[in-house]
């Protein structure tokens, strides 16, 4: 059963969003050696070897992240950047972004990682091996030996307030994820039925992401997202979910979808009708700070309307971030004659 380890009274005191961290980890097991060697030039993961290797690769995928991730759209890419084959991911070597209070942001190997806290995870000999890392990332950079099958070697390193991390690999499929136990809204996602419900269920979800951004010291992101997503609870039920999109036109959020979060938004997409879709319904909550939008999609429920989708009523606002905006909204089926 998953956690739920903060109060509804502790959430209206001190909602917060944790500031986005990063760590990432080069996921092939390299054993410990006695004496580390300099850092050679730019590693792929391809060409991770030995701890030289192992170390030359985080600070290579270090100087790449300063690079990129300079704005929320870039750092919500991350999620694919780290999934994809190439030279940060090879085979069993593969980088993980954490938060900093160990919430995994993105796993490039495993999907089902994602939004749980590893902080407290211990190895076989009961090491606490990512806050070790963060120890060593916090004194300049450093190796950290934990065992696991034998023993391996990881290396971490600040970056910015983040932490990268390269070698660490343990099975975390036991870690249970937290999910933060939330204000009941005033309509609940299986309580939306119309128009009227559908506003209040959208407004309830952009007041309490907002109030996350607002307070220091409470909920993580991750853990409100996962409450977000939990099916049957308040915010998630069969068709009715919510989904999250930056300002640039990159989901940050998807309730029933979470395999489209880090990817951009395809704003020309059409339904049957001619109805460009996210373009009309997110595009227009950006501009005009909340929108409604009659169009044709998919029902799962409904065999057959595949090619023309079923009739749906989408409603979106807009709602201040540090230095941005984002879009969050939902959507209910209806019927051809209802508005």
């Amino acid at each position: 059963m998953p956690d739920h380890p903060v109060s509804r009274r502790s959430f209206v005191k001190t909602a917060t969003i944790a500031s986005l961290g990063i760590a990432l980890a080069a996921c092939r097991p390299i054993p410990p050696i006695e004496d580390a060697e300099p850092a050679m030039g730019q590693v792929t993961a391809a060409q991770v070897t030995d701890r030289e290797s192992l170390k030359a690769f985080v600070l290579a995928a270090k100087a790449e992240i300063q690079a990129i991730a300079t704005n929320l759209d870039e750092a919500a890419k991350l999620k694919q950047w780290v999934r994809t084959e190439g030279d940060w991911k090879s085979g069993s070597t593969f980088l993980i972004i954490f938060a900093p209070n160990g919430h995994v942001f993105a796993h490039g190997n495993d999907r089902d990682a994602e939004n749980r806290n590893l902080l407290d995870i211990e190895d076989e000999r009961g090491t606490k091996v990512v806050q070790e890392l963060y120890a060593a990332a916090a004194q300049g950079g450093g190796f950290v030996e934990y065992y696991d099958d034998g023993p391996k070697t990881a290396y971490a390193v600040a970056i910015r307030r983040l932490m990268l991390v390269g070698g660490y690999s343990q099975d975390v499929s036991h870690v249970k994820v937290r999910i933060a136990d939330l204000p009941r809204p005033a309509v609940t996602a299986s309580e939306v039925v119309d128009r009227e419900t559908l506003i209040t269920f959208v407004e309830e979800a952009a007041r309490i992401y907002q109030e996350a951004l607002k307070f220091e010291g409470g909920i993580p992101l991750a853990e409100i997202k996962n409450a977000f997503r939990l099916e049957g609870g308040d915010w998630k039920s069969g068709s009715i979910y919510l989904f999250v999109v930056s300002g640039g036109g990159v989901t940050l959020f998807h309730g029933s979808e979470p395999f489209r979060e880090g990817k951009p938004t395809d704003m020309m997409r059409t339904d049957s009708k001619g109805v460009r879709i996210a373009e009309e319904l997110i595009g227009g909550a950006w501009r005009e700070g909340r929108k409604f939008l009659r169009y044709h999609y998919d029902n799962p429920a409904i065999e057959g309307d595949e090619e023309t989708g079923s009739p749906k009523l989408g409603y979106a606002v807009s709602i201040q971030m540090p230095n941005t905006k984002v879009v969050i909204g939902s959507g209910i089926y209806i019927e051809t004659d209802e508005e």
